[in-house]
């Protein structure tokens, strides 16, 4: 691989095989609007299945569903507290990960003029995840 701006030069995408197969595994975990719903509820705090059902108005059946997928994927981790179960994310990157793209999604809205609200959804989400919002990258795979 040839060198850019004098960084060190970027692994062969052979080499990231592995890395590229993990991340569409991850991918396909959050490919639902439910699951990035839970997702969006645990960043901002542990919670119990039937409160997340109740906030995302789902029967805790399907909830309970979409946390399995999620934990299958290392997503969310269970807590165990007399008879009530309790998630919480695993590692915060995986919200700003989730942030930035909706925060990319509600910035092509705006500019497109589709949404009304868009401006609004931006602020929110970026006061919510400063860090997310300004953070420079830090996936070893560069893009020009």
């Amino acid at each position: 691989m040839q060198m850019r701006n004098n960084n060190p030069p970027l692994p062969a995408p052979a080499d990231l095989k592995p890395v590229f197969r993990m991340h569409a595994e991850l991918c396909k975990a959050l490919a639902n609007q439910h699951r990035l719903a839970i997702l969006y509820v645990l960043s901002q705090e542990e919670t119990c299945v039937g409160d997340l059902a109740k906030a995302l108005e789902l029967p805790i059946h399907n909830v309970s569903q979409h946390l399995r997928v999620l934990k299958e994927q290392g997503l969310v981790a269970p807590r165990k507290e007399a008879q009530t179960v309790y998630y919480s994310i695993t590692n915060p990157k995986f919200i700003q990960g989730c942030s930035l793209i909706r925060q990319a999604l509600i910035e092509q809205h705006q500019a497109a003029g589709e949404s009304l609200l868009a401006g609004e959804l931006l602020d929110a989400i970026t006061a919510a995840y400063p860090v997310a919002a300004h953070a420079p990258p830090t996936d070893p795979v560069k893009t020009t």
